[in-house]
């Protein structure tokens, strides 16, 4: 388990800063993509496609982070005090969420394979690129997920041989 977990620490490290940088580059031809449009009086056509394709990596990515600190997947059913079933339903809810970046990896896997055959308008870039994200994603929330199972386990197992009610 202590592979997986560093593994993890640097996936989501590398993950994190990938998105900064997409979010920074969506920013700016955003911002180019404005100031084209009223101040310089131009259409600048592959802006919008370039806007969507980092956009979407950078939604996809930050899933995938957000599932890594567990910030992003949880719903708080019961109150504190009940940990036992708490501890429970983080238990349940992770392997929905597995279930779910499974889903995720297979679909996005048949959106990437189409759109090899298919390219953007304004750039002459496959759309295999925006929809690689998705399965790539999926397989960083896989691996965050085992290591959620594996620490919510741990944790219910505790509180089934006496922990904390």
């Amino acid at each position: 388990m202590g592979a997986l977990k560093k593994l993890n620490d640097g996936l989501c490290a590398i993950l994190q800063a990938i998105c900064l940088i997409l979010v920074l580059i969506f920013t700016v031809t955003v911002i180019f993509q404005v100031a084209a449009r009223n101040y310089l009086m131009i259409s600048v056509p592959w802006t919008d496609e370039v806007s969507v394709i980092l956009f979407i990596w950078s939604v996809f990515l930050g899933a995938a982070v957000g599932l890594r600190k567990r910030s992003h997947f949880l719903v708080d059913l019961f109150p504190e005090s009940w940990k036992k079933t708490n501890s429970f339903f983080d238990l349940f809810s992770s392997f929905l969420v597995l279930g779910v970046a499974v889903v995720l990896l297979w679909g996005g896997s048949i959106f990437f394979k189409m759109g090899i055959k298919r390219n953007f308008n304004s750039i002459i870039v496959s759309k295999s690129w925006l929809f690689v994200s998705m399965p790539i994603s999926a397989t960083c929330m896989v691996l965050f997920s085992i290591e959620n199972i594996v620490n919510d386990i741990k944790r219910f197992k505790g509180f089934l041989k006496g922990g904390e009610a």
